[in-house]
């Protein structure tokens, strides 16, 4: 885990998140999500984390599966309370870096499920991790 991201998480009023951590960062409240998600909805896994952080960076299915093992080691380092780590990011991290990853993570779950419970569960992780507007997010996107 980059040096500057352990920094930030132990002091994030003191330490600005550096702009090279936000996609980590970002991929580690998904990952987290997704854990905490799987009793409620089984959509939400490691191959549903894997396709969003490949559609968000533009990476192929390997490039993706390492990236989320570098998202795991922040994840393990970041706060236990979820809540407060996606409140810590919402304040660090841009509303347009936070609306794209919103905008990958409803499109993945439209195309793999496509039923209207995979795409409210998409909108309601931007809304209440994310704190992405549903506004924000056109329907073309969300299927």
């Amino acid at each position: 885990m980059a040096r500057g991201l352990k920094f930030w998480m132990a002091a994030p009023e003191a330490t600005p998140l550096e702009p090279c951590d936000v996609p980590l960062a970002l991929g580690a409240l998904l990952l987290r999500a997704a854990a905490e998600a799987q009793a409620r909805s089984p959509l939400i896994g490691v191959s549903l984390v894997d396709a969003v952080l490949a559609r968000r960076h533009e990476l192929t299915r390997l490039e993706a599966a390492e990236m989320r093992l570098s998202c795991q080691a922040v994840a393990a380092a970041a706060p236990d309370d979820t809540a407060c780590f996606a409140a810590m990011l919402a304040r660090a991290v841009a509303y347009r870096e936070r609306l794209a990853l919103a905008h990958c993570l409803c499109e993945v779950m439209a195309t793999s499920d496509g039923t209207p419970s995979a795409v409210q569960t998409a909108l309601w992780l931007s809304e209440n991790l994310l704190f992405v507007s549903p506004c924000d997010i056109s329907e073309s996107q969300v299927g």
